[in-house]
């Protein structure tokens, strides 16, 4: 009963973090064009890919820290702000090659200028944010977490109606309700790490390399989960067209409500499946695969109900302009349930510190989903990148599976037992 109320908990606020996403839907698709959503969702995968070059991916070494019992408090605490203060040392590279390109560029990358500047500050203040919320999974604070994304959202839709209704502002108007609210929740986190004395002036070299060691294999990894989740957006506009990808981007968006079960999951299962495989009893085996087992029927059922309302959802609520989108809710949908078997996976390699793998299954991974989307548009147009994006889910998926049950073996197919209590 525990563990399915603090399931329910983060699925619910889950849904209430993407209801940003998804109570702007009508707004956004009746004041803008579709090259204006365009902007604001290449915005957002330029964002994606760029989280784990600044941050180094070396927020997920804390999480795994934090169940080391051999760490002694002090010592934690120096190793949380060693860690914290790399992404403010990453943005300045990244911040030179901004500056050195600026010509050429934001006309590489479809943006225009003013977007181009924006997503310096988005990025490094949407991974400071991020960073707190995985803290506040990892350290079990749900309640905390549940009012800090509630917040989250009576500030960024009132503000985001404001600006694009009431000040006339188009794209930046979405973009400048997110920054100034991941700004807010960003000084907000430094408020309670200091409350909760996790912060130190004693900078350990030693962590950030660490570190940097632990996560440099998951910026493959990472980038490897932004192409699959991105890069169809990248192709159609450069391929098709702005207009084209923002229209996508909208079918994308409801196809996403899978991926709002798996993040919640996610946050439920990784404090669950650590606790559980560093006791190693058998008991403890049976319970992580009769929760993943749940987990994967759940969201191929909410899929079938997805696929049931969506022609509904789109003649009442959005914008006959972009009807087209919701031919793509179903691919990108089941290409979600695939990730959320990747997720399942993912965290017995997570737990036995074999990064690598992951990096290299990246790499295969930007390498099919590149060559997917290329062909696949122009056999199927904009359609074809979602049938590359649910197949490189696949792809992945059952890679992943493979490899995870051959370094950790699980009790997968023992279904008397598992139906025991």
């Amino acid at each position: 009963m525990k563990l399915f109320k603090t399931f329910s908990t983060y699925t619910i606020v889950g849904f209430l973090n993407a209801g940003i996403g998804f109570l702007l839907l009508p707004l956004l698709t009746h004041y803008l064009s579709p090259s204006d959503y365009g902007i604001i969702s290449l915005l957002n995968a330029y964002v994606l890919i760029l989280m784990p070059i600044v941050g180094l991916s070396t927020s997920s070494f804390i999480s795994v820290e934090y169940y080391n019992a051999k760490i002694p408090a002090a010592e934690f605490k120096r190793l949380f702000t060693s860690v914290r203060l790399i992404p403010t040392l990453g943005i300045i590279p990244v911040a030179l090659i901004f500056l050195i390109c600026k010509k050429w560029l934001p006309s590489l990358m479809e943006l225009p200028p003013l977007a181009y500047w924006l997503l310096l500050p988005l990025t490094l203040f949407v991974l400071y944010q991020e960073n707190f919320r995985s803290f506040l999974v990892i350290s079990k604070r749900t309640l905390l977490f549940s009012l800090t994304t509630l917040g989250k959202i009576f500030i960024e839709i009132p503000l985001t109606i404001v600006l694009i209704i009431y000040v006339g502002l188009h794209w930046e108007g979405r973009i400048d309700a997110w920054l100034a609210t991941v700004i807010f929740f960003s000084l907000l986190s430094v408020f309670f790490y200091k409350k909760w004395n996790l912060l130190s002036i004693d900078i350990s070299k030693n962590y950030i390399r660490q570190s940097i060691t632990f996560g440099i294999p998951l910026i493959l990894h990472e980038i490897g989960k932004f192409v699959i989740n991105q890069s169809d957006r990248l192709f159609l506009a450069k391929m098709v067209s702005m207009k084209e990808m923002g229209i996508y981007s909208v079918g994308y968006q409801v196809g996403m409500i899978i991926l709002i079960v798996n993040t919640a999951f996610a946050n439920f299962f990784s404090p669950f499946i650590f606790e559980r495989l560093h006791r190693n009893g058998e008991k403890d085996k049976l319970e992580i695969v009769r929760v993943s087992y749940i987990f994967i029927i759940c969201i191929f059922g909410l899929l079938v109900l997805l696929t049931l309302l969506t022609p509904g959802f789109f003649s009442h609520f959005i914008s006959r302009r972009f009807a087209k989108g919701a031919s793509y809710v179903f691919w990108v949908g089941l290409g979600y349930c695939f990730w959320g078997i990747y997720i399942v996976f993912t965290n017995y390699i997570f737990f036995l510190k074999k990064n690598k793998i992951l990096a290299y299954l990246s790499i295969l991974n930007v390498v099919l989903n590149a060559a997917c989307n290329y062909f696949f548009i122009q056999w199927f147009g904009a359609l074809g990148a979602a049938y590359a994006t649910c197949l490189s889910f696949f792809v992945v998926a059952v890679i992943v599976a493979l490899i995870a049950h051959r370094l950790y073996p699980m009790p997968w197919f023992e279904f008397r037992r598992l139906t025991q209590r």
